[in-house]
């Protein structure tokens, strides 16, 4: 049972896409913070003035003061999140780079296919021993590779290769 957790996989997600998120993530809750803490310095100087009794707007103050803080605490998080992404993705995406022009250097269509009789099959069992093909051979070149982001360059691979196809 313990095999199976230690096991579990999980979906590649790009460094780009982390850096995007991160980013929005970052500027959102800078955003909200920033215009929430203004609106409560607006309502206290009575330029919004509301109409509750002041136990009310002195808990609520507080209440929403603290959120604004945790938000700006998020905001700061999402920000050295975004600093580390930056040199990930450009090493991500210098890796792929090498991976994908070693694999071109190395490997033509014909090789990937290489042993399969495309008459006799489905397209999809042939999109199977494709992605099977070039994922032994990605593993064999560079058995480092995590196994979801070895599964991201072997569907990048077989785009590159066979995207008229699918």
């Amino acid at each position: 049972m313990a095999d199976i957790a230690l096991k579990q996989k999980h979906t590649y997600v790009e460094a780009s896409k982390k850096l995007e998120d991160a980013s929005s993530t970052a500027w959102s809750f800078m955003f909200l913070s920033i215009l929430g803490f203004a609106a409560l310095i607006l309502i206290w100087a009575g330029i919004f003035p509301l109409d509750i009794p002041f136990s009310t707007l002195l808990m609520g103050s507080i209440v929403f003061g603290i959120l604004f803080l945790i938000f700006i605490f998020v905001s700061i998080r999402a920000f050295y999140d975004r600093k580390r992404l930056i040199p990930a993705k450009a090493k991500e995406d210098a890796d792929i780079c090498r991976i994908r022009n070693w694999f071109q250097e190395h490997y033509s269509a014909d090789a990937i296919s290489h042993g399969v009789d495309e008459e006799d099959i489905s397209i999809e069992e042939l999109y199977y021993l494709r992605t099977e093909n070039i994922s032994r051979l990605l593993t064999e070149e560079f058995p480092e590779l995590e196994e979801s982001f070895c599964e991201f360059l072997m569907d990048n691979i077989y785009q590159m290769y066979f995207s008229d196809e699918t």
